[in-house]
């Protein structure tokens, strides 16, 4: 090889290493940005995820209360029923009850 030509590649090699080179840093730091903003935002949703399963949560305890307050009322309201038939068969009885003392006077 003729030494200009040696040369000529050398020359080629650090002109394409001084282009390359801050091509290559500019890559990385846009790299690194771009990184930095999907963590922040990756802490913003998570954040949020947070919050709504904090949320979650409390609505799935006043479900709970709720359902429960409503097995206690329906059981109150079986229990008022069962009494309201107790007093009807009652008020049954006596209304027979006088029914036949009045036959009787």
């Amino acid at each position: 090889m003729s030494t200009v030509l040696i040369i000529a590649i050398v020359v080629a090699v650090v002109i394409l290493l001084a282009i390359a080179v801050p091509a290559m840093r500019r890559s990385k730091a846009k790299r690194e940005l771009r990184r930095e903003r999907l963590s922040e935002q990756a802490g913003g949703h998570r954040q949020e995820a947070d919050l709504h399963a904090a949320k979650a949560s409390e609505r799935e305890q006043e479900a709970r209360e709720r359902e429960q307050e409503a097995r206690e009322r329906e059981q109150e309201a079986r229990e008022a029923a069962e009494r309201a038939e107790r007093e009807r068969e009652l008020a049954n009885h006596h209304g027979n009850k006088a029914d036949d003392l009045e036959r009787k006077l």
